[in-house]
């Protein structure tokens, strides 16, 4: 009974969002593991080409609610310091009930400040559309019969618009810290005669590494990288705080989503906690999590589940075992370029 209710209660939701004034953007638990939807400026954040699939499936407890893909590929170009890649991503709310597509452009420059520290300036370019069936709407019956949305009186529509977003990162070896703005065209994606528009999406974002035990004869370093992401949109306002522990070829991290104290839309600002464990094998990465929900919705909504699969490829020539936690980082090697001097040894912020 309880999950017939969150279903009526999803529909409510989902209608209101079609036609309300503003609406929000995906959100991926593993957000380094998305590095070009976190952030223009890690395109070609690698020494070569990189492949990278997301899904999530949010609320499993639910039938129908949001589940999210994305495909990304970008590629390092040493001999004009700057990264390229082109990012899909597509949010399913509903079973196909309103669904947003994106396909971008992104390139990213890498300009050294000296010999330890980087400064890489991002853009992407994207073409984004909005659809709703109604034909897909479903209703539940005072027996606990469903059937399709009688009052959906309304044929599928959709919009189609430009955007773009721009981004900054500063890093080391030891550690990063970047920004993004998103959304920084403005459309009506409204399917009413009420103007509706995504609000701009501001995020930063940063961490620090440690490494506690260095590699030595016979066992790999050790390390414990400390990461946030802190994202507003609007009236809406998120912060994430991770860490991570590493020694190949295992990672492990810990999050926690929410901010205590503060409430959001009148809301409880006390998301979720985010298990995750990554396993490197060769040039491959694959990585689970799972979001532990702690709001309102424990033990009805089943959490959250996110899978990434990164593969790397035309890697350096000097190629040995990753050492970082964070997934969107390279594995240490060397760069396979002697066009800056100024370059480091190892393509790595952990």
């Amino acid at each position: 009974m309880v999950k017939r209710f969150l279903h009526i209660i999803f529909v409510f939701l989902l209608m209101a969002n079609a036609v309300k004034l503003s609406a929000q953007d995906v959100s991926f638990s593993q957000v380094y593991s998305a590095p070009l939807y976190l952030s223009p400026s890690f395109a070609g954040f690698t020494s070569g080409g990189r492949v990278i699939l997301n899904y999530r499936d949010q609320w499993p407890g639910v039938s129908n609610t949001f589940r999210s893909y994305s495909f990304s590929y970008d590629e390092y170009l040493s001999n004009y310091n700057s990264g390229v890649g082109i990012l899909f991503l597509r949010d399913d709310q509903g079973g196909g009930q309103l669904v947003t597509q994106n396909l971008g452009v992104v390139y990213a420059y890498e300009l050294a400040i000296n010999r330890y520290l980087f400064v890489r300036p991002g853009l992407q370019f994207k073409y984004s559309e909005r659809k709703i069936d109604p034909s897909r709407l479903t209703q539940v019956g005072p027996d606990g019969e469903v059937f399709p949305w009688i009052n959906a009186e309304f044929p599928v529509d959709q919009f189609r618009k430009l955007d773009a977003t721009a981004s900054a990162m500063v890093y080391s070896q030891d550690f990063w810290l970047g920004f993004t703005v998103d959304n920084l065209v403005k459309n009506n994606i409204g399917f009413t005669d009420v103007e509706s528009t995504i609000p701009v999406k501001t995020v930063v974002y940063g961490g620090a590494r440690w490494v506690y035990r260095p590699s030595g004869l016979g066992y790999n370093e050790q390390s414990a990288s400390f990461a946030f992401m802190y994202r507003n949109q609007q009236s809406f306002q998120q912060l994430d705080l991770g860490v991570y522990w590493n020694t190949y070829p295992i990672e492990v991290g810990l999050w926690y989503r929410g901010i205590p104290g503060i409430s959001t839309e009148n809301l409880s600002n006390n998301d979720a906690l985010i298990f995750s464990l990554g396993v490197n094998v060769g040039t491959i990465h694959f990585a689970y999590s799972y979001d532990m929900t702690i709001s309102g919705l424990t033990g009805y909504s089943g959490g959250s589940n996110e899978f990434s699969l990164i593969y790397r490829f035309n890697r350096g020539p000097i190629i040995t075992r990753p050492i970082g936690p964070i997934p969107c980082s390279e594995p240490a090697h060397g760069w396979g370029s002697s066009s800056s001097s100024n370059r480091p040894q190892r393509r790595s912020l952990f």
